[in-house]
């Protein structure tokens, strides 16, 4: 049988009901809620000076969507205008080779961003090259609905599935990175994923999808959240065939996944714009201006929303006196191999 917990009265079903819909308007309306400005000025050593700037109100700037380095060697500053409620964040650094702002085992839900830079030495010249990858979020094959409702704010009639997506999604990560630790038939997986799917379109179809969801105390604000009693209760099926302290560590996995879904939406309204020098001249770049000597690009999270976002450029070092020296070389060398041979022929 499908299990409905606690089905809450009309009016609160009602409230849940725009949430999606009102959190994705809601970034429309508030654009450059937060916006960084990175900056990266590579030294001619191979060395580069690294610097985030961002500014916006209080609550989006704390928050965990791009969070800017505050560990050492990072230099961090937190700073608040009092008189039109806007605080800036400041953390910079000099860095070498290859930055991994945050490793894989942080989970899925951080934005990551890393930056490399090398430099290489040859013979004539120095070559520099920069690449920075701001990893795509893959929210059109991770929740297809959600991506739809973020490229149009208009389509009510999907909204009230989102959440249950999410979960779905949420539940089948979180089952799969348990299996090292709890050996469950494959079948079994699938009859529960099958299960939580039935319960979820029975509500819909009931007219009680946001009742289910609606009767926890971990439900905030703007924010999706993990219906565990929900969850807990539709686990009781199976609960003869799964091995002990599974649907706990379940809930646990889902976790960061939960995490993830909430960062991609908070990251709706971010923009951010990357600036870059480089030694000599340059090469290549994919920036979208140049003013003097820096290289600048703007964009938004719509661009990493669900491929990577690549910012790449190069420039080189040409060395002016080893060419010279080079060419009035091979000019002499040539020189003595005529001379060489006038006076063989002279001799012959």
């Amino acid at each position: 049988p499908f299990c409905f917990s606690h089905l809450n009265n009309p009016v609160n079903s009602f409230m849940r009901i725009p949430k999606i819909f009102f959190l994705i308007l809601l970034s429309f309306f508030m654009l450059n809620c937060v916006e960084t400005l990175i900056t990266v000025n590579v030294f001619p050593d191979g060395a580069y000076h690294m610097k985030f700037h961002s500014e916006g109100d209080k609550k989006d700037i704390f928050d965990q969507d791009f969070p800017l380095p505050t560990n050492d060697p990072w230099l961090y500053e937190a700073n608040e205008n009092e008189e039109d409620s806007v605080y800036s964040i400041t953390s910079q650094s000099v860095l070498s080779g290859t930055t991994n702002f945050h490793s894989s085992n942080k989970g899925p839900a951080v934005q990551r961003h890393s930056i490399i830079v090398n430099k290489k030495e040859k013979l004539l010249f120095t070559s520099y090259d920069l690449l920075k990858i701001f990893k795509g979020r893959g929210v059109s094959k991770k929740y297809p609905l959600l991506s739809k409702v973020m490229n149009n704010t208009s389509s009510d009639s999907i909204d009230l599935l989102v959440e249950t997506e999410i979960i779905m999604y949420c539940l089948q990560m979180g089952m799969k990175d348990i299996r090292d630790k709890f050996s469950i038939k494959e079948l079994t997986e699938k009859r529960i994923l099958n299960h939580f799917r039935g319960v979820f379109y029975k509500a819909e179809e009931e007219g009680n999808l946001f009742g289910i969801l609606n009767n926890t105390s971990d439900d905030k604000n703007n924010e999706f959240f993990l219906p565990r009693e929900l969850i807990k209760t539709n686990f009781r099926p199976f609960i003869d065939i799964l091995p002990n302290n599974y649907v706990q560590s379940c809930l646990n996995a889902m976790e960061p996944y939960i995490d993830e879904a909430n960062i991609t939406l908070g990251l709706n309204d971010d923009t951010f714009k990357f600036a870059c020098t480089l030694p000599g001249q340059i090469t290549h770049s994919n920036a979208d201006s140049t003013s003097n000597d820096t290289l600048w690009w703007s964009f938004s999270s719509e661009e990493f929303i669900d491929e990577d976002f690549v910012i790449e450029a190069s420039s080189i070092i040409y060395f002016q006196n080893r060419i010279q020296r080079i060419i009035v070389g091979s000019a002499l060398i040539i020189l003595l191999g005529l001379i060489l041979i006038s006076k063989q022929r002279k001799n012959s």
